[in-house]
């Protein structure tokens, strides 16, 4: 009678300790999952900052940056100058000075500045000033920037 019961135990015990080590198995699996997760996640941030604070300065492409944004906003970037400033010991960040003179109407600003601020490049806005055109349609807005690059 008793040996029955030992058997049908045994085989219960076995069961349960392969379920345990599956158990395992799926644990281990699912924290090598969370862990390659927050290491994507880790990348994905460094891709945010990266696009933010490029490593380079890359003028040509500031000035194409600054161009679509100008024209996606309605606005026509009538001239740019650029300036870099060496950065301050003990940093690495660039700094790139911006003086855009801007032609279009005031709710093309709005819509300029909020896409500038939008951007994935990290951009300040030092001053903005604004005259009206000679043509007596527009404006032409003198807008000051700061960008940065490693």
């Amino acid at each position: 009678m008793a040996l029955p019961r030992f058997q049908a135990f045994s085989v219960i015990q076995k069961e349960l300790d392969v379920k345990r080590a599956e158990l395992a198995s799926k644990e281990s699996y699912f924290a090598h999952i969370k862990d390659v997760q927050g290491r994507i996640n880790a990348q994905a941030l460094v891709a945010k900052i990266d696009a933010a604070i490029p490593n380079d300065a890359q003028l040509p492409a500031f000035h194409e940056f600054m161009q679509s944004i100008a024209a996606e906003s309605g606005l026509s970037l009538r001239s740019i100058t650029t300036s870099q400033t060496l950065p301050a010991q003990g940093t690495r960040l660039l700094r790139i000075g911006a003086s855009l003179q801007l032609g279009g109407s005031y709710e093309g600003l709005k819509v300029f500045l909020s896409n500038l601020l939008r951007a994935s490049r990290m951009t300040d806005i030092d001053s903005i000033s604004f005259s009206s055109s000679q043509l007596g349609t527009g404006f032409v807005f003198n807008v000051r920037t700061v960008s940065y690059s490693y």
